[in-house]
């Protein structure tokens, strides 16, 4: 039995899903029949996407041995696949009730109450995963997003949720017609340490990029992962463009961040402030507004040159861009934008189409809400990456705005494998 069970899961481990089905089909009956053969064949199925003949078989597995809590945690998973959140979270709650100790099933269950809108029950499950484990970055990368997309917060039991709440209660002060002084920034930081320093003793975190997002974000890890398998541009890349702000550094940085959380656009944009972290990708401090047409790109560009004038007392490198950096390596003619620029291959329609319906999760609508105003703990932890950055690369402008050094392990290493790419 322990024999068939590490053949199987070593042919799982190499990605060999198939055989893995196959090595469990040529099994005698008596163990083809055992609840574990089942749980094997249905976590190969999953890996290759077969949602139902997964669900069968994690079923059949249960019904042999109903106090498995990993049988109902990878049902559950399955479940969410096919976008079945009532199923989902009916089968994680049942995991937690045998296995009431496990990080990763609180985490799982906080993210589908995320998904579907309830963001206090969000809340409450991804706290309980990182009292179980705090060394599990999921719970804390998800709780933190969460946060920033909720307005009225009534758990109280954190510190994390005291940081947070201490951070929302930070001014960000800022008139369209007034420059942003260094002083202003440096006295934020020295107010954001101090919510960060009385609540924490080293909280790592794995983003670098801000976002203030109005409106549904328009399902980018379809589109990449698309673009990935395929080689192929989906046709909602092609009407998706950027705003693009190139500054000088980390100091200028956080003005701009400042600015996109104050700035009120009149088709309520999405736009976010970023490090660049990617090889062959120009610039290290840069913002974007997203945008559905070029009109309306330039009309928030012509509007924008002047407010940002004033703001950094002078002209910011500003340029439209069209979808994804990504993919005018493979298509240089996509990021034009004349009337020679690339148009999208109707061919690759019949792709798409199959492509949503083995991935029906990557085509949901979640429910959630838009970014609120104002500096939140997940802002506070992406500005201390920002200055580690800003020291890995000479940048010596963090010394007018932080008398702290700070330094991440994340970051650090994409630093690396971005230079050695390069």
């Amino acid at each position: 039995m322990d024999i068939y069970i590490k053949d199987v899961a070593q042919l799982i481990q190499n990605k060999k899903y198939s055989e893995a089905i196959t090595y469990l089909n040529n099994l005698t009956e008596d163990i083809k029949k055992n609840p574990t053969s089942f749980f094997l064949k249905g976590l190969s199925y999953l890996y290759l996407n077969k949602i139902d003949d997964s669900i069968d078989n994690f079923s059949y597995a249960i019904n042999l041995n109903n106090n498995n809590p990993t049988f109902y945690f990878y049902r559950g998973f399955a479940f969410s696949k096919i976008n079945n959140f009532e199923k989902t979270i009916e089968d994680y709650e049942k995991a937690i009730s045998i296995k009431p100790n496990a990080a990763e099933f609180y985490n799982n269950l906080a993210g589908t109450y995320y998904t579907i809108g309830k963001n206090e029950k969000s809340i409450e499950n991804y706290i309980k995963s990182i009292e179980l484990n705090k060394n599990l970055k999921q719970p804390l990368n998800g709780l933190l997003n969460v946060l920033s997309q909720t307005d009225e917060i009534k758990y109280n039991d954190s510190n994390i949720i005291t940081a947070h709440k201490d951070m929302k209660k930070i001014q960000l002060y800022y008139s369209q017609d007034k420059f942003i002084d260094d002083l202003q920034i440096k006295k934020l930081l020295q107010d954001i340490n101090k919510v960060l320093d009385k609540n924490f003793n080293n909280l790592e975190f794995d983003k670098v990029q801000t976002y203030r997002e109005q409106q549904q974000p328009p399902h980018c890890n379809r589109h990449k992962k698309i673009f990935n398998e395929a080689n192929i541009i989906p046709k909602h890349c092609f009407g998706c463009y950027k705003i693009q702000i190139e500054v000088s550094n980390i100091v200028e940085l956080i003005k701009l961040y400042i600015v996109f959380d104050k700035i009120k656009f009149k088709y309520n944009n999405s736009r976010k402030c970023m490090i660049e972290l990617r090889s062959g990708v120009s610039g290290n401090y840069k913002g974007l507004i997203f945008s559905d047409s070029i009109k309306e790109s330039n009309q928030i560009l012509e509007e924008l040159k002047g407010i940002l004038k004033k703001n950094f007392n002078k002209n910011l490198n500003c340029k439209i861009k069209r979808g994804c950096s990504e993919y005018y390596v493979k298509y240089p003619d996509y990021n034009r934008l004349d009337n020679k620029a690339m148009e999208y291959d109707e061919k690759w329609k019949e792709y798409e189409k199959e492509f949503d319906e083995k991935n029906p999760d990557l085509i949901f609508d979640k429910k959630s809400n838009p970014t609120s105003e104002g500096i939140s703990l997940f802002d506070a932890l992406v500005f201390r990456n920002w200055l580690a950055f800003a020291k890995l690369t000479g940048d010596e402008t963090y010394k007018n705005i932080s008398d702290q050094v700070f330094h991440s392990k994340f970051v650090e290493k994409h630093l690396q494998l971005k230079q050695q790419k390069n």
